[in-house]
């Protein structure tokens, strides 16, 4: 094989013995199996030109959530203060760090890495139905709606402005 082709493929996540391509690791999954579609996740998939997936590691993840969870506004309050406002951050770390796109896998993955020791811990069944308006599912697009959204989507912009200025993401 020509070694630019190997470049290539490694680079994409194929791993190659001779002329053997052994496995394919993958990060974002693309289409949804269960409603017809292909069910494949690629890594470094990348559907708009402001993905920018980073590696962040378990722990710091960990200590992120905990620093968001005792932030407070100006006022005192906290920043954090519905458990909904997990969307937030299922939003941001799904974006940001590759975790999950299932609200359940990433509820089990928080668990994992200790969310139940959280002041609100993670429970899928509190975010996974929060409908916002005006929001895309882009998170990265939602500090433009800051001037306009309602009440329920503001709470969540803040959430996810302020875990992507812990973990340095903007």
């Amino acid at each position: 094989m020509d070694k630019d082709v190997l470049k290539t493929l490694a680079e994409s996540g194929i791993t190659i013995n001779g002329d053997l391509v052994l496995e394919k690791h993958v990060e974002h999954e693309i289409g949804n199996v269960e409603k017809g579609g292909t069910g494949i996740i690629i890594n470094n998939y990348n559907n708009n030109k402001d993905d920018k997936s980073v590696t962040v590691s378990d722990e710091k993840i960990k200590n992120a959530i905990e620093e968001l969870q005792e932030a407070k506004d100006e006022q005192g309050n906290y920043i954090m203060h519905d458990k909904d406002q997990w969307y937030a951050v299922f939003r941001v770390l799904n974006h940001y760090c590759g975790y999950p796109a299932k609200p359940k896998d990433f509820e089990i993955t928080m668990k994992n890495i200790g969310s139940d020791s959280f002041r609100l811990p993670c429970n899928y069944e509190n975010f996974r139905k929060v409908a916002l308006n005006h929001l895309p599912q882009n998170v990265s697009l939602w500090k433009q709606f800051t001037n306009t959204a309602d009440q329920h989507s503001f709470k969540q912009i803040n959430v996810a402005e302020k875990l992507m200025e812990i973990l340095n993401l903007e």
